[in-house]
């Protein structure tokens, strides 16, 4: 487990709260309506992000499927502050902890905590295409790996999808290993993300908030690992290695498992179908990487195609950490019916090269 001031994040959590939590507390025999349930769903997303949209979605979904206002969604964005370096670590140990009734986190964060179930989905070059994506998490999918929480405390409801990650680069083009020797990336923290890079000769840094402003003024980082739509967002020009998809970013909605443990079959049911309805409106609504990859271009982004010997030396750098990965026999299995789901399923068309020069 990473190392974590939880301080930070639950001063964070106690600026926001003004209502009190416990969930299951009596209910007046009045009207539901005015005495409701209240749940609180924390993620270290902010406004704008994806992850926040997800949690958005969730309120909208309880509504509809607790039409007499029976239930309740409190929700705490960017639960974690802007200072730690481990942001998902710090909210999943809110709902570990039981300051927060639910949270929204990488799947990627999982590995760190002892939690091998999502291995896979963390494994480079497996996940790379949005239909791929789309089918791993549906239930047949999801739900064994989801099982994998149980030993921490929690209980998985979801999988949301949220979009492919790629290197941007703020100097020269990225095409081989050899170009990050050295280099800072900027990078959210995970125990597979970081020997990937690490494998490319990279040092990744999570950098967050005004660390990673100070360090882009100071020409500190010479890449970061995020999505086109995010990339896009950024203070400094970038130019992406569009065939070279590291792994999806894939979000996972827990429950705290004693907060679950004491609801009425009626309360499970009505989070259940909510969340299930927001899987299915993430994957329908997530942006093609094509279309994201599109608008990056037309807000001045670079995308570069990188030689298919650069692509094979990436490869082979990372191909120790599938050989670890796949010593878990589960994550072995998974990764095969992964691969085997790729080979089935059409492959994206490579992103158009592009530049603010035409």
């Amino acid at each position: 487990m990473y190392p974590f001031r939880r301080v930070m994040a639950t001063a964070s959590i106690a600026a926001f709260i003004t209502i009190t939590t416990a969930c299951g507390a009596p209910k007046a025999p009045d009207s539901a309506a005015d005495n409701p349930t209240y749940f609180t769903v924390a993620t270290a997303y902010g406004v704008g992000q994806p992850g926040a949209a997800q949690i958005a979605e969730l309120v909208r979904q309880v509504k509809r499927f607790s039409p007499d206002g029976s239930i309740k969604i409190d929700t705490h964005l960017q639960a974690a502050g802007d200072a730690t370096e481990a942001w998902n670590q710090a909210v999943l140990e809110l709902v570990q902890a039981g300051d927060v009734d639910m949270a929204l986190i990488p799947t990627q964060t999982w590995e760190g905590e002892g939690v091998t179930s999502f291995n896979a989905l963390s494994a480079p070059f497996l996940v790379t295409s949005d239909d791929v994506l789309k089918q791993v998490v549906a239930p047949g999918f999801a739900d064994p790996m989801m099982a994998g929480l149980t030993p921490v405390g929690l209980t998985g409801l979801a999988l949301f999808p949220e979009g492919q990650r790629h290197l941007f680069s703020f100097a020269e083009p990225i095409d081989e290993p050899g170009d990050l020797d050295g280099k800072v990336v900027r990078a959210t923290r995970s125990d597979t993300a970081d020997e990937v890079l690490q494998s490319f000769g990279a040092v990744p840094k999570p950098l967050p908030g005004k660390l990673f402003t100070q360090a882009l003024a100071d020409n500190a980082v010479g890449a970061t690992e995020t999505s086109f739509a995010r990339a896009g967002a950024l203070t400094k020009p970038t130019t992406a290695t569009g065939n070279l998809p590291l792994y999806p970013r894939i979000n996972t909605l827990v429950i705290n498992q004693n907060v679950w443990n004491g609801l009425s079959d009626d309360e499970r049911s009505t989070l259940e179908q909510a969340a299930d309805a927001t899987r299915a409106w993430a994957t329908e609504s997530m942006p093609a990487t094509a279309a994201e990859a599109a608008a990056y271009c037309r807000t001045g982004g670079t995308i570069f195609t990188a030689p298919a010997e650069g692509i094979a030396a990436f490869k082979a750098a990372a191909a120790p950490t599938i050989t670890r990965l796949e010593k878990d026999p589960e994550t072995k299995a998974l990764i095969a019916k992964i691969r085997s789901l790729a080979g089935s399923t059409p492959a994206p068309a490579p992103l158009a090269p592009c530049s603010p020069n035409g």
